[in-house]
């Protein structure tokens, strides 16, 4: 089943300039990738839900190490930020409950959403926390 897909490229534009934030950002990147891997390789169900756990659970840890900070800087921008997160969470859910019992459905949506909602978010959110962070110390 190729899809033929590209896979996410990290790229420094990328960066919020805190070597521990792009490390999480760059395994999400990974575990997307291996995701469009494991569609391409006609995987099991299991091997699918095993990928898509991993993301789930990461995207959660890395959610509480940005949302940490945000805290403890007083970062002006927190309740935008994390009401992003939330709505992501929400379109995660969404997803999920449409797939139903259908894990791979499940995981092409899961990329489709992925691909666009990492890269703008990244792009735009996470660099607007980025001057702050810097200025707190945090490299």
């Amino acid at each position: 089943m190729n899809t033929n897909r590209a896979k996410l490229e990290w790229n420094e534009k990328y960066s919020v300039g805190v070597e521990l934030i792009d490390n999480q950002h760059k395994v999400m990147f990974a575990t997307i990738n291996d995701l469009i891997d494991a569609i391409d390789a006609t995987p099991t169900k299991e091997v699918l839900r095993s990928i898509i756990d991993k993301l789930v659970e990461y995207k959660r840890f890395h959610f509480v190490t940005e949302e940490k900070y945000f805290r403890e800087f007083a970062y002006a921008g927190t309740e935008d930020h994390i009401a992003k997160h939330q709505m992501f969470d929400t379109m995660l859910t969404k997803l999920q409950e449409e797939s139903g019992d259908d894990t791979i459905m499940l995981a092409f949506g899961l990329v489709d959403f992925l691909e666009d909602w990492l890269v703008n978010h990244l792009m735009t959110a996470d660099q607007a926390y980025k001057e702050c962070f810097m200025k707190h110390g945090l490299k």
